[in-house]
């Protein structure tokens, strides 16, 4: 599903009980899945955009290899780009925070990774420092590497 229907499933009621209703089918295969839906359902159907985006994507990420492959570097990037902004705005412990948040999320994603082998249908983690033996291994968000204005 493209990034396009998915915001229109978010913020348009019609789509988004449309897409909850096919959703629902295809978890009747797994009642435990069902369930957790429905309790998400009940809390974001009428919800806030972030809330209800945020169960949109995690079904959609559930469901589908594509987006479950391409969900942890969106996540990193988001980390960077927010980053980025606070540098912009000579934020320092913002910074170090989104430094933190990024380097601990590659940490999570390797030892998801390491536990549960190379699994098609969870979000893998293609990054340069995956395999790396420093848990703060993130060169790529150091605040040391980015030139500030």
């Amino acid at each position: 599903m493209n990034t396009n229907k998915l915001y229109l499933i978010t913020v348009n009621d019609k789509k988004f009980d449309e897409w909850c209703k096919v959703k629902r089918k295809d978890l009747k295969k797994t009642p435990i899945a069902l369930d957790h839906f429905n309790e998400g359902y009940n809390g974001v159907a009428r919800g806030n955009y972030l809330a209800r985006a945020t169960f949109v994507c995690y079904w959609e990420i559930y469901n589908s290899n594509d987006i479950a492959r391409l969900a942890p570097a969106i996540t990193q990037a988001s980390l960077i780009h927010m980053m980025h902004r606070f540098i912009e705005m000579g934020k320092e412990e913002e910074i170090i925070v989104c430094q933190n948040l990024a380097s601990n999320f590659l940490r999570l994603l390797q030892v998801l990774n390491t536990n549960e082998g190379e699994n098609n249908n969870d979000m893998e983690n293609n990054g340069e420092n995956a395999r790396s033996d420093r848990p703060n291994d993130t060169n790529a968000t150091s605040s040391d590497n980015i030139k500030k204005s």
